[in-house]
């Protein structure tokens, strides 16, 4: 569903867009994002907000395949778009070891072309059948934590800021598999 960029898509470099750019840590320090992918690979995971069901339930696939994208060479950055004390909730909550952040100016957001819908989102049928399937996995809405308009993505990133894969969620709780991450991140890592 969402804006994929995969194995043969153009490949897009976020070097001088996002690199740049300052996240904040739990504890409200400021970091640059661009340092996450300066040294290995980064799957970079962009949820709406601290409180999002989906985000929710995505993160709660992805923190179990931490040990394979370390066995990859690379890293998971998690980026939200609340406050810092909601990120480390989220990050206690959510038992997330690897590197969590917020970005409440949402600039990594528009940086990484994230999409912002419009009200006419809500008459997607895409949206509650999303809902229903992660309510099934027992993951139901918070109260909000940032941006409830916002919808996020996955990315790989290179250490020179190539992006060999982009998913641009075009509807909540629209985002790749884990299977499917993992595999083109592999394959992004054997073509470095």
């Amino acid at each position: 569903m969402g804006d994929r960029l995969g194995s043969m898509g153009v490949m897009e470099n976020v070097s001088s867009t996002a690199a740049p750019l300052s996240v904040l840590t739990p504890e409200g320090d400021e970091v640059r994002l661009g340092d996450a992918w300066a040294h290995r690979p980064v799957v970079l995971a962009l949820i709406r907000h601290f409180g999002c069901q989906f985000c929710k339930d995505h993160v709660s696939q992805l923190v179990p395949a931490v040990p394979a994208i370390h066995e990859a060479g690379a890293e998971l950055v998690i980026v939200g778009s609340g406050n810092p004390s909601m990120a480390g909730f989220f990050a206690e909550d959510y038992h997330v070891t690897t590197p969590l952040f917020t970005n409440p100016s949402r600039d990594i957001y528009r940086a990484f072309g994230a999409k912002r819908p419009t009200w006419t989102a809500l008459l997607n049928p895409w949206l509650y059948w999303n809902g229903l399937r992660v309510a099934l996995r027992g993951h139901w809405p918070g109260r909000p934590q940032g941006d409830l308009a916002q919808l996020g993505g996955v990315f790989i990133v290179l250490p020179d800021g190539d992006m060999p894969f982009a998913y641009r969620s075009t509807v909540a709780g629209d985002l790749p598999s884990v299977a499917r991450v993992i595999d083109e991140l592999k394959k992004a890592v054997l073509r470095r």
